[in-house]
């Protein structure tokens, strides 16, 4: 699947350039940095030869000297992922989701999705993963529902609906993105 993702990448590339999205990402729930800097890679892996050029861009504060606010308007390509701990009362929220995508049902695109940190962590305890690779995957799961829909899900890789302990456990194929969702993506220049 990897092989057929990147053969179709090689030949559309010299037809027009890829989509460069952006993620503003941020922090509310206090993740550290080495675990943010995990989930920088997971997400940066899951698009790695998509042919889909995708920069995650930490807003609000990042370490005491370091501060980018992001208060500029959204532009045509950008989405905002915000990593919080999941609302306690809320029943619009699968009490066992990871994280969440807010898409327009007209366009069936979105601009905002939410990565749950304490249920990350939870359960990267419960299946044995690094928690800032997994919180990487659940928001490289959001950011493509964004891309893809809220009721696309594929049959491997990061967009699967159900990832079991198993799945952890026996994973042999890449957390990437098949090549039909490359290519949606690809196509997905507003939102």
């Amino acid at each position: 699947m990897v092989v057929l993702a990147a053969m179709m990448t090689s030949a559309t590339a010299g037809a027009e350039p890829p989509p460069a999205f952006t993620v503003r990402l941020y922090n509310g729930s206090g993740v550290s940095t080495p675990k943010l800097l995990a989930a920088r890679r997971a997400i940066e892996s899951a698009f790695e030869g998509s042919g889909v050029d995708l920069t995650v861009r930490p807003c609000g504060r990042m370490s005491e000297s370091s501060v980018d606010l992001c208060d500029e308007s959204l532009k045509p390509l950008e989405m905002v992922v915000r990593i919080i701990d999941a609302p306690v009362l809320n029943q619009t929220v699968h009490p066992d989701a990871c994280g969440v995508a807010y898409v327009t049902e007209e366009t069936d695109r979105g601009w905002l999705a939410t990565a749950f940190s304490d249920r990350i962590t939870s359960a990267a305890v419960r299946v044995g993963v690094d928690a800032g690779t997994l919180l990487g995957l659940v928001i490289s799961h959001e950011v493509g529902h964004l891309l893809l829909g809220s009721r696309y899900h594929g049959w491997s890789g990061v967009m699967r609906p159900d990832w079991s302990e198993e799945l952890f456990n026996q994973q042999r194929e890449p957390w990437r993105f098949s090549a039909l969702e490359v290519a949606t993506m690809r196509r997905s220049r507003q939102f």
